[in-house]
């Protein structure tokens, strides 16, 4: 077969043919893309008309439901208000509109009238336009009837329940009607479509097969015999000039003689002078200066590869000859008649390195003038870099490196010398949550030494996959915590003390003072009169402040009682209103409550009392004449959060941070009140498992949130049934602790603790006598359980050698405090009392003062 490209005019041939063959199938094509664009515009149009009234109908629907609730509102309104029946008649006029415009039509609006194929069922007797009809109706007679009468409430009845009845079927089944028509119309063109489609692959196809093809074949043989021609030179060329343009090193070769025979672009420009006046030119002294054991005639006289650290070569840089830091490698021709050599500019990186290097003198230095003890461990988890005050805080001997040790063998040896205050049956124990706590990385702990110092040891990892570990000597700090707890709890306890002796006398002064005040009567002059009311007055002010007083003592001392249990919060807002309710009149302020009657929360009743009295109190106290005060509460399914929202001056940014403190009034001592409301209130909430928040804008008011559980009565029952009938577990490895009458929640948090002790697992305990059995049958760390319980236990111990400690929960102590070992607040504080119980699996044992 003969090439197609000796042959003359054979290529235009084709292209005629191509030519011709193509412009009928151009015009196939036109034909079909024509038809395809009819059919799509009439359906769009179709489509725009069918979508308008789809939503016409489905707006309908909406307003039959509008009009249904909004007639619902008024039943439940004693008188109904104007407001919502107008609301209802616009909805019913709206209604109507929209049901006459579906039926006849609208061309400005692209409404079709009612099409044929839902007229028959759509005014059937009993049919959608009967029942809609009559619905308008009836909302229309509504306009004209007397509010509040018999009619009217029937009529009422009759549109909630036609709402939810034969009305709302209707315009459903009116929706769905629209819907199937459109839906019809688009699957009819759908098939059209197809069709179009099929006909056009199949023109496409055969234009392919009969054309394209044959002429493909043609072009690719002559391409191919080309491409064959052009491959080993263009080959070469691209790889020549990606060698000597592309890369980053220097190149040059020279012949037999040193002679420069190419540069390329890289290695003039680190030279300082252009490619062209190097070409030609002797090595020497042109690049190296020094002729002496040149590497470049040594390997091209012995035609060996050369390669170079740290040689010199010369540049120009601003007309002046300078020397530059290179490697470089000589590597001589197949052909022997010259040698290639590629260089590289490491000025900067030597210059880089000595930086390094002085930063990690600085560093050396900075990390020996610490005084924590500092080590550095590598990828694989051994010692690579400590500081002198390391060899201080562990005194190693000598063949056991330091450096190169691993940390589990260092950490081992730390434990087997005594160096921590750790018992040694609890050492295998101790040294599997050292050595997982070291795997995370991401925190501090605090442990205790032997001689009697505590450490905080600080890890983190490093970008390279070590651990940077510090240990920090944290005594002082302990010890002066420790003081100051027990200066706290002795603060608390004188406060209480001295409000006890405060409250007895003052008590006696109001009491005489109410006898004079009520049989008095005209022994008295009025000026005497006036004098004892000062009296009751200052009285009861000074009576109040010893009681929030003596809240705050009995809380910082964790004496507080709290009695968790469903709370409404409907009712009990109620009853703080008529409490304020004479103080929010003398300053004509509005009070409004919004809180659903399901709104329930698990709290302490008494004490969410005070602390919405407190809240309204300052709403009231702090809010302009004429205000208004609102109460609003949300439930998101598993909290609470109940609002008080004001509409006072508000609170200045830069005053937030002092708002929850205690004698704290933020410049408004001309404010009846003693600053520690909030800060009581803030307590409060907090033991009853909950959180305070606000939010203010100067002039504008403030918002106060309080966010409590939501109360789950019958779920929380179940879970305290199932907590207390669980069977005692057979422990056959680790530690336990034991619970004892405790909520769910604290019975959670024991559970997330004890996962995070290494072998350590929660019994769930029913009564005491299972408890003792329990700590008899297993290594029992702490019983946790209200000291009620604890009591019940007596001073009966396990048989260990190590009895379990005993945690009360509680929010006072009882009168019974023998063999307790730790007071523990109610709510529990998870951080606290995890610290205790990890406190306890280490073999430390700290009892608080009772």
């Amino acid at each position: 077969m003969p090439d197609s490209s000796t042959e003359p005019g054979r290529g235009l041939s084709i292209v005629d043919r191509l030519s011709r063959r193509s412009t009928w199938i151009f015009l196939l094509l036109a034909l079909l893309a024509g038809l395809a664009n009819y059919l799509v515009a009439s359906q769009t149009a179709d489509e725009r008309a069918s979508a308008a009234e789809i939503n016409l109908a489905g707006r309908r629907r909406m307003l039959s439901q509008q009009v249904g609730l909004l007639a619902s509102q008024l039943q439940r309104q004693t008188p109904p208000r104007p407001e919502t029946l107008a609301d209802l008649g616009l909805a019913v006029h709206e209604m109507a509109d929209i049901h006459r415009t579906l039926i006849d039509g609208t061309p400005d609006r692209r409404i079709r009238p009612l099409p044929e194929a839902l007229a028959g069922s759509f005014y059937a007797p009993g049919g959608a336009h009967a029942q809609i009809t009559r619905f308008l109706d009836l909302g229309l007679s509504l306009q004209s009837e007397v509010a509040d009468t018999r009619v009217f409430q029937e009529a009422l009845e009759q549109l909630v329940a036609l709402s939810r009845g034969e009305v709302l079927f209707a315009v459903d089944h009116l929706v769905g009607d629209y819907q199937h028509l459109s839906e019809g119309k688009s699957d009819a063109l759908r098939h059209q479509l197809w069709l179009v489609l099929i006909a056009g692959l199949g023109l496409l196809a055969y234009s392919a097969l009969g054309i394209l093809r044959p002429l493909i074949a043609e072009v690719r043989r002559t391409l191919a015999n080309l491409e064959a021609s052009e491959t080993t030179l263009r080959q070469t060329m691209a790889e020549n000039r990606l060698i000597l343009d592309t890369t980053d090193e220097g190149l040059f070769g020279v012949d037999r003689q040193g002679r420069i025979r190419f540069i390329n672009p890289a290695a003039a420009q680190m030279l300082g002078v252009g490619a062209e006046e190097l070409v030609g030119q002797a090595h020497h002294p042109a690049i190296l200066s020094s002729t002496a054991d040149c590497p470049i005639c040594t390997a091209l006289a012995c035609a060996q590869r050369q390669k170079i650290d740290g040689a010199h070569f010369n540049r120009k840089s601003d007309g002046k000859d300078e020397r530059f830091a290179v490697e470089y490698s000589v590597v001589p021709r197949p052909d022997g008649q010259g040698a290639v050599i590629s260089f590289r500019d490491i000025s900067e990186r030597l210059i880089a390195e000595e930086r390094v290097q002085r930063i990690r003198q600085r560093l050396v230095d900075a990390i020996e003038a610490m005084d924590d003890a500092f080590a550095l461990f590598d990828a694989d988890d051994r010692l690579s870099l400590y500081n002198l005050r390391f060899t201080e805080f562990f005194p190693l001997p000598g063949e056991y490196g330091p450096l190169g040790m691993s940390f589990s063998e260092f950490i081992h040896e730390v434990g087997q010398r005594g160096l921590y205050a750790q018992l040694p049956e609890n050492l295998d124990g101790w040294w599997e949550e050292r050595l997982k706590a070291h795997r995370q990385a991401d925190g501090s702990m605090e442990i205790p030494c032997a001689d009697g110092r505590w450490l905080r040891v600080t890890e983190r990892r490093t970008r390279e996959g070590g651990t940077v570990v510090i240990w920090s000597d944290v005594t002082h700090l302990k010890h002066a915590l420790i003081a100051a707890d027990r200066g706290s709890r002795a603060k608390s306890e004188f406060l209480s003390r001295m409000s006890h002796e405060l409250r007895t006398p003052l008590n006696a002064i109001l009491g005489f003072a109410q006898v004079l005040e009520l049989a008095g009567g005209q022994a008295l002059s009025a000026e005497q009169h006036e004098y004892i009311g000062h009296i009751l007055h200052g009285g009861r002010h000074l009576l109040s402040l010893i009681n929030e007083v003596l809240d705050l003592s009995a809380i910082e001392a964790g004496k507080m009682v709290i009695d968790i249990e469903e709370v409404a919060l409907a009712p009990l807002t109620g009853e703080c209103l008529t409490l304020v309710s004479p103080l929010a009149a003398n300053r004509r302020i509005r009070m409004q409550i919004d809180i659903p009657d399901e709104c329930a929360a698990l709290a302490d009743r008494k004490r969410l009392k005070q602390v919405l009295i407190n809240l309204l109190s300052n709403a009231i106290k702090y809010n302009r004449d004429d205000g208004e005060v609102r109460i609003t509460c949300g439930n998101d399914g598993e909290r609470l959060r109940l609002g008080i929202h004001d509409t006072g001056s508000g609170i200045a940014p830069e005053q937030a941070e002092r708002v929850f403190q205690p004698f704290e009034r933020l410049g408004r001592e001309e404010v009846e009140g003693t600053g520690i409301g909030l800060s009581i209130t803030r307590r409060l909430v907090e033991l009853m498992g909950g959180g305070i928040t606000f939010d203010s804008r100067p002039g504008q008011g403030t918002n106060f949130w309080i966010d409590l559980p939501s109360a789950c009565p019958n779920s929380v029952q179940a879970e305290m049934r199932e907590a207390a009938n669980l069977p005692i577990a057979t422990v056959d490895r680790g530690k336990t602790v034991i619970s004892l009458g405790v909520d769910t929640q604290t019975r959670q948090i024991l559970e997330l603790i004890c996962r995070t002790l290494d072998h350590t697992r929660l019994l769930i305990c029913a009564s005491p006598d299972e408890a003792l059995a329990a700590a008899r049958a297993s290594s029992c760390l702490a019983i946790v359980a209200p000291p009620s319980l604890l009591a019940e236990l007596g001073e009966e111990q396990t048989g260990h050698s190590s009895p379990p400690a005993r945690i009360a929960l509680t929010t006072e102590a009882a009168d019974n405090t023998a063999g307790i070992d730790y007071w523990h607040p109610l709510p529990p504080n998870p951080r606290h009392l995890a610290r205790i119980l990890r406190e306890l699996a280490h073999g430390y044992r700290t009892p608080q003062p009772t």
